[in-house]
């Protein structure tokens, strides 16, 4: 039953009769004609169905244009029907039937007539699998399969939206009129630059030239107002005015300053230290410009670092603080921050505090891993419970403050532990604030803390072997580190991918972890290897070695493994497919020859151009519209890669005059699926 070419009950029973009358006609009209069946009809018209009833003693010859297309493509399917070795009379019926798809986009079966002993139809199909074609003349029958392939999957398309990356330099006068540089990616023109101050509309600026990573742009004047600075968000617009136009901005991204700036003091941390000096104090405010000099009292400080709302300072001597520069000062002093170039002040009163100082005299053991657990022991004086241990600027664990003379402690890890650090020893009593520091001097040494960098110990897929895309995969990680809260994020990439292991989240930053992860199923750039099949030598991918990175969020730590990756699936041997080209495209002259003497053949050459190793071409001729006269041989030819055979042509005339034809020839190549070429030539009257 075929439902779904001839539709409802009613419908189906009403043509399904026409067709039984069809066909009815074209076996009596058979039997009718006995021994001339290519014979017109009597009164020149065409039998009842629009077409010549078929032959018998009939050959069909079925040809696919593509035996394995994509799902969703149409192949053409090609019945060549002869009778006796000559071509059946146009308009012969042929039935079409698939098991899969459907024909000229209509149902599973149709009836075509022939033109030139050739009928045609198009096969498609939206899903996978063989679909078997079986055409139909009369009681003869021949079929052919076509394998419908899955489509590739489509790879993800790279992100084309703009972005920002650095603006330099950051900060510019208000007066504007300064280039700066801004970098990111995907700058497509034209290009626009906004500053938004804040206020209703944002300014434009003059762009001077960009890039797909560059634009350079003039700053725009501000008015600051009885401010000292504002800061702008930087907008970028690319392809401008167009339907493709797109955005992307930066908050604070620059600012506008006043170069003549006035300084102010909020406060100071801490705002006490030791007689001795050597506090490493840090002032906030704002206006602050280099260069700048700090006074504690009559003491210039030394300057470690100078930001617009922030300065760090190590405090001097308390002695060196006193107007006379004797005596020891203990209690509060001024604080004093002189911008140099502006000659503009500020006054911090009672900023700072001098206290009364211990000692510490030894420190050992003066190292230890960057992961924590060494026990230090510290010999001095006027310790006083409860005590703030820092160790090379981490603060360490309290295990014993008994003694006013010595104390023990433990170092913690450090929030970095793969970079180590060195730094002084400090106590300070919580109390009253009394601290010491034990190191940066000629004859004391700082505590070092050795590097301690995480590593792999151990790659394994699960199940073994040589894992694939989406593998389950088992990272041995020694000493992964720890950041400063007690925990660490752990990640790992390959292939541009970033992997979440199991378990993602570690308390415990030493000894041996492991971490399972599923490999990425996409990413991947596996090279091409050399394969040979039985249709020639072909390429198919191969083994591609990527690096896994394992990150620790927390700390920044890292390491790089290298691991091989096969590639996914079946991974079959590609072998190019044929290429047909044709000599000559146009038509053959056969040149002249009188009536029933045969002229010097000709030939049509075929060329495969397929790369060496590729697949062997094959040319068949399923078409001759005059082969009385053109005769074509042989009826096909293989051609291996790189190979040319030709085909002969021999004209014989029937007649004086021009005389033409044109022979069409199927092949495998899925670009050409069938050529033709024409065929021209003169008859002359014999000699007298």
């Amino acid at each position: 039953m075929r439902e779904s070419l001839w539709g409802s009950p009613m419908k189906t029973f009403r043509e399904r009769s026409i067709r039984v009358v069809l066909l009815t006609t074209l076996f009596l009209f058979a039997a009718c004609k006995g021994e001339t069946p290519t014979a017109p009809p009597p009164g020149g018209g065409a039998p009842p169905g629009g077409g010549t009833p078929p032959a018998s003693g009939v050959t069909i010859n079925l040809a696919t244009s593509n035996a394995n297309p994509l799902v969703d493509s149409t192949v053409v399917v090609t019945a060549t029907v002869t009778q006796n070795g000559a071509q059946v009379p146009n308009g012969t019926a042929v039935e079409f039937v698939t098991t899969n798809g459907t024909l000229d986009g209509g149902g599973t079966s149709i009836i075509k007539t022939t033109t030139n002993g050739v009928a045609t139809v198009i096969l498609s199909s939206g899903t996978a699998g063989s679909s078997r074609v079986t055409a139909t003349v009369n009681n003869v029958s021949q079929a052919a399969t076509v394998t419908f392939q899955p489509r590739p999957t489509t790879e993800p398309q790279p992100n084309t939206s703009p972005t920002i990356t650095s603006i330099t330099p950051a900060v510019g006068k208000p007066a504007g009129g300064e280039t700066i540089r801004i970098t990111g990616t995907n700058f497509r023109g034209p290009i626009r630059v906004l500053f938004d101050l804040g206020g209703a509309m944002p300014v434009e600026a003059f762009v001077i030239g960009h890039t797909g990573s560059l634009i350079e742009v003039v700053t725009p004047a501000v008015n600051l107002g009885a401010g000292q600075q504002l800061e702008a968000r930087i907008i970028v617009i690319t392809e401008a005015g167009t339907a493709s136009e797109e955005r992307v901005d930066r908050a604070a991204a620059f600012t506008f300053r006043n170069e003549r700036l006035t300084p102010i003091i909020s406060t100071a941390s801490p705002n006490s230290g030791p007689i001795a000096g050597g506090t490493i104090v840090t002032l906030f405010g704002e206006g602050f410009q280099y260069p700048v000099q700090v006074l504690f009292g009559s003491a210039e400080a030394r300057i470690i670092d100078v930001k617009y709302a922030q300065i760090i300072v190590e405090a001097p001597t308390a002695r060196d603080t006193n107007p006379n520069g004797s005596g020891t000062v203990t209690g509060p002093i001024n604080v004093i921050v002189r911008n140099i170039n502006s000659q503009t002040e500020a006054t911090l009163t009672g900023g700072f505090r001098y206290v009364a100082a211990m000692q510490i005299t030894s420190v050992a053991p003066v190292s230890g891993p960057a992961t924590g657990g060494t026990v230090v022991v510290i010999d001095g004086t006027g310790f006083v419970s409860p005590v703030d241990v820092t160790v090379a600027g981490q603060r360490a664990r309290v295990l014993d403050a008994s003694s006013g003379t010595r104390l023990v402690v433990q170092t913690e890890p450090l929030p970095i532990s793969c970079s180590g650090a060195s730094g002084a020893v400090i106590v300070t009593n919580v109390a009253n604030g009394d601290s010491d520091t034990y190191g940066d001097a000629a004859n004391e040494v700082n505590f070092v803390y050795h590097a301690v960098s995480p590593f792999f110990t151990a790659l394994v897929a699960t199940g073994g072997g040589t894992p694939v895309p989406g593998s389950s995969l088992t990272a041995t990680i020694r000493d992964p580190g720890v950041g400063p809260l007690g925990q660490a994020d752990i990640r790992f990439e390959i292939a541009g991918r970033t992997l979440i292991p199991s378990p993602s989240l570690i308390t415990t930053g030493s000894g041996s972890q492991q971490f399972t992860m599923a490999l990425p199923t996409t990413g991947f750039e596996f090279p091409t290897e050399s394969c040979v099949t039985g249709l020639g030598t072909g390429t198919r991918l191969g083994p591609v070695e990527a690096q896994l990175l394992f990150r620790n969020l927390s700390t920044g730590c890292t390491d790089t493994a290298t691991i091989t990756v096969n590639p996914p699936g079946a991974n079959s041997c590609v072998v190019p497919p044929p290429q047909a080209t044709v000599s000559p495209a146009g038509c053959v002259i056969a040149g002249s020859s009188e009536v029933a003497s045969p002229a010097a053949p000709q030939t049509i050459t075929f060329t495969n151009g397929a790369p060496a190793g590729g697949q062997t071409l094959t040319v068949q001729v399923i078409s001759n519209t005059n082969p009385g006269e053109f005769n074509v041989a042989p009826a096909n030819q293989s051609i291996p890669a790189g190979g040319s055979q030709g085909f002969s042509v021999t004209f014989t005339p029937s007649a004086t005059g021009a005389r033409s034809g044109s022979v069409t020839f199927a092949t495998n190549d899925p670009a050409r699926p069938q050529i033709t070429v024409c065929m021209t030539g003169t008859g002359t009257a014999p000699a007298p």
